[in-house]
């Protein structure tokens, strides 16, 4: 997978896999790996589930430049919100296991619980609302983000599986 040549451009995969209505608890696992990981802005990583009329975005972001934290997404101001866990520097050409762990609470919040980078967890414990959405169904995602200067690099995800119940 290969980030553009813009400033700032991204470029997104997500993998639609059907109406599951009733799943509350949701961990996304899987291993990248990045050639050129000082060309990135951010990587991004997810799920979306639509169900009862709301929408539920469990987005992640790993942001490489000037914080270097994990960042969630907050649908309320359309805006990233920095968690108190950095998120460092991939080495570069190597395998890296992701594992994150999301789930919605009874009022509808999503609640961002842990990452855990090559094994070691780290606490979250973020709640961000929902918003809403006529649809139905659960989707896996993943952005790359270009750097200011637009360089290009690569990712390559394996192993990729969002399990839920």
């Amino acid at each position: 997978m290969l980030a553009g040549s813009q400033s700032f451009s991204g470029v997104l995969w997500y993998n639609y896999l059907g109406s599951f209505d009733t799943a509350t608890h949701f961990v996304y696992d899987l291993s990248f790996y990045i050639d050129n990981p000082a060309s990135a802005q951010a990587l991004e990583f997810g799920a979306s589930q639509s169900a009862g009329g709301n929408r539920y975005r469990y987005y992640v972001q790993c942001l490489l430049v000037g914080q270097q934290v994990w960042r969630v997404w907050n649908p309320s101001s359309n805006a990233w919100v920095a968690s108190s866990v950095p998120c460092a520097m991939p080495a570069a050409n190597t395998w890296n296991h992701l594992i994150w762990e999301f789930e919605r609470d009874s009022t509808g919040n999503v609640i961002f619980t842990a990452v855990t980078v090559n094994g070691n967890r780290s606490l979250i414990n973020l709640s961000m609302p929902h918003d809403s959405d006529s649809t139905s169904g659960l989707d896996a995602m993943f952005q790359l983000d270009a750097d200011v200067n637009g360089t290009p690099y690569s990712v390559w995800l394996d192993n990729v599986t969002l399990t839920f119940w």
